[in-house]
This record gives C-alpha cells, structure tokens and sequence, in this order.
C-alpha cells in the first residue's frame, strides 16, 4: 500500500476504491471520483465541438441555451464516424437534459448509461476527458473475490488505458492462480509486484501521512483525514507516554469512523458499548462492538502492557466476552496509522467467518 500510495501521489492521481464485484457497482465508484474533479457537462460540449468539420459555423454555446435550442441545435451538428458514435450519443443526453449538472456531480445521464452497460459506459467515459486526468481504480479482494478479479480484468481489457489495481493477501493471490490457465491469474502474474523490503524513500514518510494520503486520494472525509492526523501526533508527541495515555478514546474513534465508511462494516459496530455477561461482576465497556455477529475489537495502547493488573484485567475481558460468544479482534493504536489495511482485511475475514457460521456453513478451518 506505500508503493501504490506513493505512486499514484506522485502521478496526481485521484482513486476510486471499490469493494464490490459487481461491474456497475465498480463503474459508478470511479464515475463518481471522475465527476468530483470534473465538470462532465463541459467535457460533453468540448467533444461535441472536437466532432465538427473544420470551418464549422456554429456556434456551440450551450449553457445560456433552454432544454429546447440545445436539441435543436445538436440536431443541425454533424455527428462523428461510428467509433466515436456511443461517446456523442452521451454527449447529447448530457446536454439534452432540462438542468445540466453541476460540477462535482456525476450526471443521472452517466448513471443510466452505466446502468445500462458498464463497460461501454467506461469506455465512453474515458473519450470523453483527457487521459491525464482518469482516476485510478482499487479493487480490494477478499478470500473468495474471484468474481471481483474477474470484473476488473474485463474492464482492463475494454478499456486499456485504465489503471487499476488490485489488492490482495499473498494467500488469496496464490488461491486465485491454482484455478487454471484463464487470462485473470494470466494478468494477475503480469502485473503482479512483490515487496520485500519498502523502498528506502518510504521509511522517511510518516505512517499517518501516507495513510492520509491513501484516504484522501479515495475520497474518504476530511473530518476521519483531522482525526488521523491528530491521531498521529498524540502518538508521537514528545511526551511519550502520558501524551499517548490522554488520547487513549483518539484511536477507538478513527478507526469507527473508518468502519462506518468502509462499505462492508457500516453500521455493524457501536463505539464503547456496555455488555453485561454471564456471572460477571460488572458489564464490560468495548471499545467496538458488533451484536449481530458477535464481534468485538478491543485497541490496545502502551498503557494495556506497563501494568501487570491492567494486563490481568484485560485477559480476563477476554474470556468473559469468549464466554459469551463473542470473537475478540486486539489491535494496536499504533496499527490504526500503519496497518489500517490489514485491520480492515482480519474484519472483513471475521465478518464472512461469522456469517457463514449463522448460515450453518463450514467455515475455512473447518468447524461450523
């Protein structure tokens, strides 16, 4: 995640992160962060206007047009030779409509049309703005996104000038390429990079900034990119522990709002929730708490581990919440700045273990 991150920083690019394995879902994720640095209304008449015959002697101004001139007078242009016919028929449905949209939103028009053919609707999308300014998309695979990995090869393959990538566990790379010679596990081993060691430019970079940067390359707020960065300096504030023991709550509440925008955990956890268990004492206080499946993600500072008690009490935590039913995940504070992704990725694992336990499934270990 540094090598991408850091890569696509210094391309300028924007990023559209999608978990979905579905095309339209994909499409209308990076649509969406296209649109955002974009005005589409304005690259539609700029199209339009690269269509005409040379000496043309219309005037193509649009904007201080009604609903009715603007179709009158795309009827009266010449339209393009058929390669570029799909991309001047969205043009026309951008232009055409009674409100022209504006800019930072993806038009309804793009909508249907993604609706209708994702992959047409990319390719249209990319004639239609210039190369240089194409957002990236990231797929983030799970164990099982074999349909996801299959999506976005076939996009690649429509539309080559596409950057995309795809993240995946070394154990789900090597799942993905015992399914046999197809051309996803062929373009997974072509564009394939493996890291030993980062780079040498990456280890002067702050984990907060370039996780940071991450986020704000995918659109994530402003507001969860403050609490990061405030979240970083508590942890490396000069006056060590008792600056990290005053920002103990600092952690537990990025990584919640990480949670309730990342698509596959919104509105699963309850932040700092009270759980009474059998036979306990007291109810015990998580600091994230998933009901529904039985989940709990404790976050551990430097103060879990200087005092013995603490440590007990932790442990016997633990167990309470075992004995109820519950999986407790342990992070480290320091880890929601430097391994957000693998925090994210042990969920999304937890998550899909215990649905298919309440499915009645057998889960990969074996067990129901």
């Amino acid at each position: 995640m540094e090598v991408w991150t850091e890569w696509v920083h210094r391309r300028r690019l924007r990023v559209a992160a999608t978990e979905s394995e579905d095309a339209r879902e994909m499409v209308s994720a990076w649509a969406t962060v296209l649109a955002r640095g974009r005005d589409l209304t304005a690259d539609a008449e700029a199209f339009v206007s690269r269509c005409q015959p040379a000496g043309s002697q219309h005037e193509l101004n649009f904007r201080r047009k009604t609903a009715h001139e603007r179709r009158v007078l795309l009827n009266g242009l010449t339209p393009p030779p058929p390669p570029a016919l799909p991309t001047w028929e969205l043009c026309r449905r951008l232009l055409e409509g009674p409100v022209p949209s504006p800019p930072g939103v993806l038009p309804n028009a793009v909508r249907e049309t993604i609706a209708r053919g994702p992959v047409a609707a990319l390719q249209m999308l990319l004639a239609l703005v210039p190369t240089t300014d194409v957002p990236a998309l990231r797929f983030r695979a799970g164990r099982d996104a074999f349909l996801g990995l299959r999506t976005v090869t076939s996009l690649c393959a429509a539309a080559p000038s596409l950057t995309a990538a795809c993240v995946l566990s070394p154990e789900s790379f090597a799942e993905h390429l015992r399914r046999g010679n197809s051309r996803v596990p062929a373009m997974m081993m072509e564009g394939r990079l493996d890291i030993e060691e980062p780079p040498s430019p990456f280890t002067r970079i702050g984990a907060g900034r370039l996780t940071a940067t991450r986020l704000r390359q995918e659109g994530i707020p402003e507001s969860i990119i403050s609490l990061l960065t405030e979240l970083e300096q508590d942890l490396t504030s000069p006056q060590g522990e008792k600056g990290r023991d005053r920002a103990r709550s600092r952690p537990e509440r990025v990584l919640f709002e990480i949670l309730q925008y990342h698509r596959s955990t919104r509105g699963l956890f309850v932040q700092n929730e009270s759980l009474e268990v059998e036979d306990g004492e007291r109810p015990w206080q998580v600091d994230l708490l998933c009901r529904e499946l039985r989940l709990a993600v404790e976050i551990d500072g430097y103060y879990h581990f200087r005092d013995e008690e603490a440590f007990r009490r932790d442990r016997r935590k633990d167990v309470d919440l075992q004995r109820a039913g519950y999986l407790v995940y342990r992070v480290l504070a320091d880890d929601v700045l430097r391994r957000l992704e693998e925090i994210l990725t042990n969920l999304d694992k937890l998550i899909a273990a215990r649905r298919q336990e309440l499915a009645g499934q057998e889960t990969p270990h074996g067990h129901r």
